[in-house]
């Protein structure tokens, strides 16, 4: 392995991802020379200590960056309301659509802090069943003590904590309360139903809610989650990035001790 490249005083996060890619494909093709390779089967058994701990980062990373890629699509979601007919004959609306894809929102907001304590469980060596992995009984390693990656995830969590707690009552208690959601959600209902039914409105209706005024309303609504959900995906994504950095950082610098 190239030692002068982590002696260098900076290294950019493009640079140290590229290069742990680098080592992790070497590692993993030494395995081909070994006499029990099996083409087209698992030898993962086969792989040196090295290959196993740049596998398991690996993984870690590519959950990470998953997840990141899972905030990004309810950004995507949630800014356009496809095959409009389609969705309100399965009794869809716009409203429907921003809440299913904000719910989905928070979920991978909390996963993501999820993923990060099982992954530093994994990285130190800490032992914990998954069902234990809990920040709780992990802060009191001191092996994460001394990691700047608990910094992250502190920081992390009182970063999306009114979000995480608003996950834990969506999931525990079926709790969904957004009150212009709601607000929005009767006047849309009385123009789709009356409209699905063959009905009229009534002019009083009308002249003091217009369906224009509503569909208005619904868009800057809209306006106001996207540019929630895309600070939301900013904060999340330069914690991740700035985790990622740190484990790469200490898993070379272990490396380069033995």
């Amino acid at each position: 392995m190239k030692k002068n490249f982590m002696d260098e005083d900076k290294v950019s996060e493009f640079e140290l991802r590229k290069f742990f890619l680098e080592y992790y494909r070497k590692t993993r093709e030494i395995v081909k020379i070994h006499p029990e390779y099996k083409l087209g089967q698992n030898n993962y058994h086969l792989l040196s200590q090295d290959a196993k701990d740049a596998s398991r980062l690996f993984n870690f990373m590519n959950k990470v960056y998953g997840l990141i890629s899972d905030l990004e699509k309810t950004h995507t979601f949630i800014k356009r309301f496809p095959l409009k007919d389609y969705y309100q004959s399965n009794d869809i609306d716009q409203l429907d659509f921003i809440k299913y894809h904000f719910e989905v929102f928070i979920h991978k907001v909390h996963t993501l802090l999820e993923v990060k304590k099982l992954w530093v469980n994994d990285f130190y060596g800490i032992g914990l069943k998954e069902e234990d992995c809990n920040w709780n009984n992990l802060k009191s390693y001191d092996k994460i003590k001394k990691s700047p990656t608990s910094i992250i995830i502190k920081n992390y969590f009182k970063s999306f904590k009114h979000i995480i707690k608003y996950r834990h009552l969506n999931t525990h208690r079926a709790y969904f309360q957004d009150a212009k959601n709601d607000e929005l959600k009767t006047d849309l209902m009385i123009y789709t139903q009356f409209k699905k039914y063959g009905l009229e409105v009534g002019e009083d209706f009308r002249r003091s809610m217009p369906e224009f005024i509503v569909d208005y309303r619904i868009k800057k609504y809209r306006s106001e989650k996207i540019e929630y959900i895309n600070n939301g995906i900013e904060i999340a994504k330069t914690y991740s990035e700035q985790f990622i950095t740190i484990i790469q950082t200490e898993f070379f610098a272990d490396k380069m001790k033995k």
